[in-house]
């Protein structure tokens, strides 16, 4: 079955996320995201579940484009992306790994695929816990400081320079979404919505 996969024309070998230095788990979830396959409430609903549709943390129906990046708790989480490295938000799973990385340098695109993948694993962690084990929606520093501790402990596979890099811009983002939930009144445990 492998050496068929591998022989197969249809298997995505040349795409980015198959060269980032991420756990197998995180590339096979982000392959799930870019092929629209995720669980996401509205896939499960093709599959005749019969639950709300829903999300979480807002009244909109949960798809992969709605959790990721439309929902209140993705772009405050995207929007410290952009704040901290003057990176625009990725406005969809296909401009992720499409125009987002444009003209950026191979190895520091890499790095932010990197960050990137792991913030999108972060979301839908804290998307299961709600689900699956009735806690309370996150926030966005909750959502953001999940993903940072994942990043610091996956730099491993990275090579030692890089390590020191995702470790700073772990800090640059942590210090970011802590700046805006000061700036702007919030608790730790207030929603937000943008």
């Amino acid at each position: 079955m492998c050496r068929a996969l591998l022989m197969s024309q249809s298997t995505p070998r040349r795409h980015p996320i198959w060269n980032l230095r991420i756990p197998l788990k995180i590339k096979l979830f982000m392959w799930y995201l870019i092929n629209n396959i995720a669980l996401t409430k509205d896939n499960l609903a093709k599959k005749q579940w019969k639950g709300s549709l829903k999300c979480d943390a807002c009244i909109l129906d949960e798809s992969i484009q709605h959790l990721f990046f439309d929902c209140s708790i993705a772009r405050c989480v995207w929007r410290c992306v952009h704040v901290s490295f003057n990176i625009p938000p990725p406005r969809s799973i296909q401009h992720l790994f499409g125009q987002w990385m444009q003209g950026v340098d191979k190895n520091f695109k890499n790095k932010i695929w990197f960050g990137a993948c792991i913030l999108c694993w972060s979301i839908w962690l804290c998307r299961n816990d709600v689900i699956f084990n009735n806690a309370q929606v996150p926030t966005p520093m909750q959502v953001l400081f999940r993903g940072t501790y994942w990043m610091r402990q996956w730099a491993i596979l990275l090579k030692e320079d890089d390590r020191s890099h995702v470790k700073m811009g772990c800090h640059l983002l942590e210090v970011t979404i802590m700046q805006i939930f000061a700036n702007n009144g919030w608790s730790f445990s207030s929603r937000i919505s943008f």
